[in-house]
């Protein structure tokens, strides 16, 4: 049996492909961070915020004053929504915070409230938090669909007369995954 005996050329050759393969993978995770986290800003009533870049923008109505909606997720998109609610100067985070649970209890199906506590968010303003799922089916009876388990966080600051409720929305299955970017679409929100 002949041993073949492997010159210092051939080393470096498997070393550079081995480094270069690294490289190219690092700066193409560093890309593809940098596409998914793209944002363009928003301002409306004295809010500002980073809308994630690529998604679905939907204009002010009512007590809404942003909906972007992820159009290209599996399931039901994941939905970031701020929307501000008249309040009187006496009222609490935890009052708000039931009259959006009723809210949600009346205008959406199979509503089940998870978990509701005072937190501080991630900027260090005291937010009051509601945690919760509920069942989304397509209203097009064409569309042969099952209906989508939809976990959503929604956070209730107060600011003055009016509370400022941010929901994230998104399909049970995904909701861990895109938590991520809805932490950074928070961290962008002032008021």
């Amino acid at each position: 049996m002949e041993h073949k005996q492997v010159s210092l050329g051939d080393r470096f050759a498997e070393l550079a492909v081995i480094l270069i393969t690294v490289i190219a993978l690092t700066l193409g995770w560093f890309y593809k961070s940098s596409i998914e986290n793209a944002s363009v800003p928003f301002e409306a009533e004295g809010i500002t915020a980073n809308a994630p870049k690529g998604w679905l923008q939907v204009g002010a109505s009512g007590e809404e004053l942003f909906r972007s909606v992820d159009i290209n997720s599996s399931g039901f998109g994941a939905t970031y929504v701020i929307r501000q609610v008249a309040i009187s100067s006496e009222a609490t985070t935890s009052e708000v915070a039931s009259l959006v649970v009723l809210e949600h209890a009346q205008r959406l199906v199979a509503f089940r409230m998870l978990d509701q506590q005072e937190v501080i968010d991630r900027n260090g303003r005291n937010a009051y938090m509601i945690d919760y799922v509920f069942v989304e089916s397509n209203p097009d009876v064409t569309h042969a669909a099952f209906p989508s388990v939809v976990h959503g966080t929604d956070l209730v600051y107060l600011n003055g007369d009016r509370a400022i409720v941010v929901s994230f929305q998104a399909d049970e299955k995904n909701y861990d995954l895109d938590l991520g970017r809805f932490h950074l679409f928070l961290e962008s929100i002032k008021f």
